[in-house]
């Protein structure tokens, strides 16, 4: 599969970070998707209602912007569950501490459900990646890194994984890409296998 005509609808960052760490041409475009009307009719609390959630974000995203490019188009979307508690966007500042706390030293699922459309040869894949993790206590230096340096509100769970924090990163089982969002390894496979 030629990895350069693939599209991503996400404006994240850090998922454009981790593409060009990977030295992958894909293309970054903001999604037109309303998640939040979406959202509020959905609220998952179990692991498998939080698959489908996901990976229904992830596929509704990708469809937001098909018709605008010429290439195969992957919509993702991510959420945290800690003891049937989804970890969304904080939603303030308060609510980035509350999570932050939550996290350490707590076993917890990093979601990502993932929408590969490729229109050209009319196929559709859906999937989700689970990683699951802890972190180590974080010293107040890492939590401002990570809400100021890093943009704790517009991550699932208030983090995403970077320098200033991995020697607090426990991974137990799954991939540090997929706790950015953007697991490469399983997209690139599906990919090939479409």
């Amino acid at each position: 599969m030629n990895y350069k005509n693939i599209f991503v609808a996400s404006s994240s960052q850090s998922r454009k970070e981790l593409a060009r760490q990977n030295n992958l041409d894909w293309k970054f475009i903001d999604n037109k998707f309303d998640e939040e009307t979406f959202k509020k009719n959905m609220l998952p609390k179990s692991l498998q209602q939080v698959l489908k959630y996901t990976k229904e974000l992830a596929y509704f995203k990708a469809l937001s912007i098909v018709n605008e490019v010429d290439g195969v188009v992957i919509g993702c979307d991510s959420v945290g569950l800690i003891k049937g508690k989804v970890l969304e966007k904080p939603k303030s500042i308060d609510d980035f501490y509350f999570m932050i706390n939550q996290i350490t030293r707590c076993p917890h699922y990093f979601v990502t459900g993932v929408a590969i459309i490729d229109k050209q040869r009319n196929k559709t894949k859906l999937f989700n990646e689970i990683t699951k993790l802890y972190f180590d206590k974080f010293n107040d230096e890492q939590k401002n890194k990570l809400l100021y340096k890093y943009n704790g509100l517009q991550h699932a769970g208030g983090y995403t994984l970077n320098s200033d924090i991995e020697m607090n990163t426990h991974i137990i089982k799954g991939t540090r890409d997929n706790v950015i969002g953007l697991p490469i390894k399983r997209i690139k496979f599906e990919l090939n296998n479409l």
